[in-house]
């Protein structure tokens, strides 16, 4: 059958390919044929019809391949990186009231980073401004004879309330008074005191711009209790627990605004002591 998208061929004497004709009805060839004598008028226009072909076969469409989902972009990230270079924990930032009460002076740098050595003293509670206390030290502990790593813990804290600096130095363990000193860029216990003392006079002045009051007398309106609660020797390791009581004894402008109000801090250290040339030093006063 022909294809009906062909163009038709009239029907007609068309040349056999062998001299002769062949009659094609419009659709097909036909049994009937002409010798070569017996050729079509002159006048008749000879059309040589193609046969009709069948078109090939379309191929299919080919398939559409859908473009790869796209991948669903990572979740927000709930967390902020923390800006490279954040400096450690500054010396001589004051702590509030109620939050490590006497706290050591220079607090090692925390995690490993150099960060600034600037002086400090963390002797007390404040908040927004440089708040140095010497504290009036009342230590209820029981004596059980000297070098005790009870005694060297009250000693300790004896020393860091009364501001001696040297004392309080020579009591720390190896590894934390090399922190100690470095922060100080000191290189001796002796050059530590000294550098504390400066670092303390530089901060009387702006105390008493900010409270209205001498450093010393804040300081003498402080008092502080420490009670050994417990002690756990355990060869050249012990833990010393010590039950402090920090109270303000004063009504005025740095109880309002330094200690927002709060004359009393209780709370409860946990000292870790190690044993180092056969003496008791403190390697943790506040774990």
């Amino acid at each position: 059958m022909s294809d009906p998208n062909q163009p038709t061929v009239p029907a007609g004497w068309y040349p056999d390919g062998q001299g002769g004709q062949r009659w094609w009805d419009g659709t097909q060839w036909t049994e009937h044929t002409q010798s070569p004598s017996a050729g079509p008028a002159a006048d008749a226009t000879v059309i040589a019809p193609r046969p009709p072909q069948q078109q090939p076969q379309q191929p299919p469409a080919q398939p559409q391949f859908q473009q790869p989902a796209q991948p669903q972009q990572p979740p927000a990230q709930h967390y902020a990186q923390q800006p490279y270079g954040q400096q450690p924990q500054q010396f001589g930032q004051p702590q509030q009231f109620g939050q490590h009460f006497a706290q050591p002076g220079w607090a090692p740098p925390s995690g490993g980073g150099g960060g600034g050595k600037k002086l400090g003293l963390l002797l007390g509670a404040g908040a927004a401004a440089l708040v140095l206390l010497v504290i009036l030290v009342v230590v209820l502990v029981k004596v059980t004879g000297g070098g005790s790593p009870e005694d060297v813990a009250t000693d300790y804290l004896k020393a860091r309330g009364e501001r001696d600096y040297g004392a309080w130095c020579e009591l720390t363990a190896e590894d934390e008074r090399d922190s100690l000193l470095e922060a100080a860029d000191a290189d001796d216990c002796d050059e530590f005191a000294d550098e504390s003392a400066k670092e303390e006079e530089k901060t009387s002045d702006q105390f008493e711009d900010e409270y209205g009051l001498s450093l010393d007398e804040a300081n003498d309106n402080f008092d502080y209790e420490y009670e050994v609660k417990d002690v756990d020797e355990d060869g050249d390791e012990a833990t010393v627990e010590v039950k402090q009581t920090a109270e303000y004894t004063a009504d005025d402008k740095f109880l309002d605004e330094a200690l927002d109000g709060e004359k009393t801090d209780e709370r409860t250290l946990t000292m870790k002591l190690v044993k180092e040339d056969g003496d008791w030093k403190v390697q943790d006063a506040n774990s």
